[in-house]
C-alpha cells in the first residue's frame, strides 16, 4: 500500500493517474508499480535499487520492498513496447510531429558487459525521447532480425496518417534495411560505410571511390548483388567539424540539404548520455537478464519523460538542456 505523504508518493500519485488515462496493457497493481519506481528513479537519480528501497512509497519493511521491485523487473506481463505505445501520440504531439512527420532514430548503445540496447527514438527538440527498444546479450553489432523487429513493433505504434522519417548510423546501411525502409514508405537517412561496392551507370564504385572523383551523389545505386537500389548524398565539410565523410543513403534525390538532415540523428545520443553519465548511470547496474533490463528502461523511461515534460518551458522552446538540469527543475515537484 502507498504512503499517503511525502514528496515521492505525491510524484508517484501523479504519474498513476496519468498512467490510468493510457491504453499501456498494464493492470492496476503494475500501474501503481510502475509509478512508484519512476517517482523512486526522479528521486534518486540512479539505477541504485538499494537507493529505491529506501524512498519507495510503500508500506513494507526493506525486505518486502525489496521484492517488490524483484517482482516488477521480473514481470513477463509488463511489456514496455505496448505501454510506450500508450504514449505515442502526446510524444508526437511533444516533439512538434503536428500530425505530419515524425523523425525517428535507430541506434544502439552498451548498457552493461555483454549486453546491448537496440533503441528506436523520436526526435524532441535537440534530444531524443525513448519509443521501442531491445535488449540484446551481445558485445558487437545487432543484426537486422532484431532491427526488423524492433521496426515493425514501431510501425505498429505509430498512426498511420503520420509519415515516418529514420535516420540511423553506418552499422545499420545495408541493403536489408533500406529495403525495408522503402517497403513501408519511409523516408530516410543512412549513412554507409566507405567501402560498400555499388553498381552505378554500368560499373562498380564504392562510396569512396565516389568520393575521389569529387561525385556529390548517386543515384539509383544498386547494392552490390541485389536488386535494391537507393540515391547517396556525399559530403565531408571538415571546416564544420566533420572528422570523416558522409554517404547518406535516402530516398529522394540527394541535396547538400538533404544529405546533412542526418545530422537530426545527434538527438539519439543526448538521450543514451541522460540513461548513462549525465543521468541515470544504467550502465552501473547489476542486472543480467535481458528482460529485466527492458523493464528497467521502461522505468527509466517514464521518468525521463516526466523530467523533460516538467523541464519544458514552452511549447516554443525546442532546445532541450540536459537531463541533469531537467532534473533539478523536476524537483520543484519533488
Amino acid at each position: 500500500m502507498r504512503l499517503l505523504t511525502g514528496g515521492v508518493a505525491h510524484v508517484a500519485a501523479i504519474i498513476e493517474e496519468d498512467l490510468k488515462d493510457r491504453v499501456t496493457g498494464l493492470q492496476k497493481s503494475h500501474i501503481s508499480g510502475l509509478a512508484d519506481l519512476s517517482a523512486s528513479v526522479l528521486a534518486t537519480r540512479n539505477v541504485n535499487t538499494g537507493e529505491w528501497i529506501s524512498i519507495i512509497p510503500r508500506h513494507a519493511d526493506e525486505k518486502s520492498r525489496e521484492r517488490y521491485i524483484s517482482r516488477f523487473l521480473s514481470n513477463k506481463l509488463i511489456k514496455p513496447n505496448l505501454v510506450m505505445k500508450g504514449f505515442i501520440p502526446e510524444l508526437l504531439s511533444m516533439c512538434g510531429t503536428n500530425g505530419k512527420i515524425a523523425i525517428l532514430m535507430l541506434d544502439q548503445s552498451k548498457i552493461s558487459d555483454g549486453f546491448e540496447c537496440l533503441m528506436v527514438s523520436l526526435k524532441a527538440g535537440e534530444r531524443a525521447m525513448p519509443v521501442a527498444w531491445k535488449i540484446v546479450e551481445t558485445k558487437g553489432a545487432i543484426g537486422f532480425n532484431v532491427q526488423e523487429e524492433l521496426l515493425n513493433s514501431v510501425l505498429d505504434m505509430i498512426p498511420s496518417e503520420v509519415s515516418i522519417f529514420l535516420a540511423a548510423d553506418r552499422f545499420y546501411g545495408t541493403s536489408a534495411l533500406i529495403d525495408w525502409c522503402k517497403k513501408q514508405n519511409w523516408q530516410y537517412r543512412i549513412r554507409l560505410k566507405g567501402n560498400l561496392i555499388f553498381q552505378h551507370d554500368g560499373r562498380d564504385i564504392t562510396s569512396e571511390g565516389a568520393l575521389k572523383e569529387k561525385m556529390t551523389e548517386l543515384i539509383a545505386a544498386r547494392f552490390n548483388n541485389t536488386d535494391i537500389a537507393t540515391n547517396i548524398g556525399i559530403i565531408w565539410e571538415k571546416e564544420n567539424g566533420h572528422k570523416e565523410p558522409w554517404f547518406i543513403a535516402m530516398e529522394c534525390n540527394p541535396s547538400k540539404y538533404r544529405t546533412l538532415d542526418y545530422g537530426m540523428r545527434w538527438g539519439i545520443e543526448c538521450m543514451f548520455s541522460d540513461f548513462k553519465s549525465r543521468g541515470f548511470s544504467i550502465t552501473k547496474t547489476h542486472l543480467r537478464h535481458t528482460d529485466r533490463l527492458e523493464r528497467l528502461i521502461l522505468i527509466l523511461t517514464i521518468a525521463l519523460y516526466w523530467a523533460v515534460s516538467t523541464g519544458m518551458h514552452s511549447p516554443k522552446q525546442t532546445k532541450q538542456k540536459s537531463l541533469k538540469k531537467t532534473l533539478q527543475i523536476a524537483n520543484i515537484i519533488i
